[in-house]
């Protein structure tokens, strides 16, 4: 009996006769098969294949280190501020606050601004008055600080400073008239007016500035030239007179 080498052999021999053989319409007997080779060594690594499809969601996993909360820290540094941010509606209006401090004592006033004098006074008399006497003016509008004396028709100051008087009467016929200024019963002329018209209503009128002292008077007088009527309907005359800066 052959051993299994030498069938071998035969087998690798009898391959390409067969060959022949079965070119040339030759058949020869058949072969007994040989004996599986050993494994060869493993092939190289092939390229990797196309990416597959995304797969299902698995179930969440399990926490397999479960452990109690510890203490609380301490808390951290402040961290830097952040950028400012945009301004927000404006809040409704709040309740008034207490009332403040009561304010230093002001500066003191000007006394002067107390300082009043003043005067307006008509004629009631109906009598032309008498030449080189006060026009008396008797019936009194105004008399502020009662330095008008209407028995007499004069002014008398008391208060030094600018003064302003005017008059203004009903005529009929020439008048001269002047205003004085003096102390008692005599003074000088300041000034002079006279208006000439025949048997005819007129008024004249005429006024100053004056600076009196204390006790000064200041009064109306006519001259010859005397027409000056009063108590007529209608027909007032009229003197009045008024502090304008006292001295200081």
């Amino acid at each position: 009996m052959l051993s299994h080498k030498v069938v071998v052999c035969l087998a690798l021999v009898c391959l390409p006769i067969a060959g022949l053989v079965s070119a040339s319409s030759c058949q020869g007997p058949a072969l007994i098969p040989g004996i599986p080779g050993r494994p060869g060594p493993p092939g190289a690594n092939g390229q990797d294949g196309v990416n597959g499809l995304k797969g299902e969601r698995g179930p969440p996993g399990m926490s397999d280190d479960v452990r109690d909360a510890g203490e609380k820290g301490d808390p951290g540094e402040d961290g830097h501020p952040g950028k400012v941010g945009p301004k927000g509606p404006g809040g409704s209006k709040g309740p008034p606050g207490p009332p403040g401090p009561r304010g230093p004592k002001g500066e003191s006033g000007d006394y002067k601004t107390t300082l009043k004098s003043a005067f307006s006074a008509s004629r009631g008399v109906t009598m032309i008055p008498r030449r080189g006497q006060p026009v008396r003016f008797d019936r009194v509008l105004v008399n502020v600080n009662r330095h008008y004396e209407n028995r007499y028709g004069r002014f008398t100051c008391e208060m030094p400073g600018l003064y302003y008087f005017t008059y203004h009467v009903t005529s009929r016929g020439n008048l001269c008239v002047h205003i004085k200024k003096g102390k008692g019963s005599r003074g000088e002329k300041v000034v002079g007016f006279c208006d000439y018209v025949h048997n005819t209503f007129q008024v004249t009128t005429g006024g100053v500035v004056l600076r009196l002292a204390v006790n000064e008077s200041v009064w109306l007088e006519p001259t010859e030239k005397n027409s000056l009527i009063g108590g007529t309907e209608g027909a007032d005359s009229i003197f009045s007179g008024f502090l304008l800066f006292p001295d200081a």
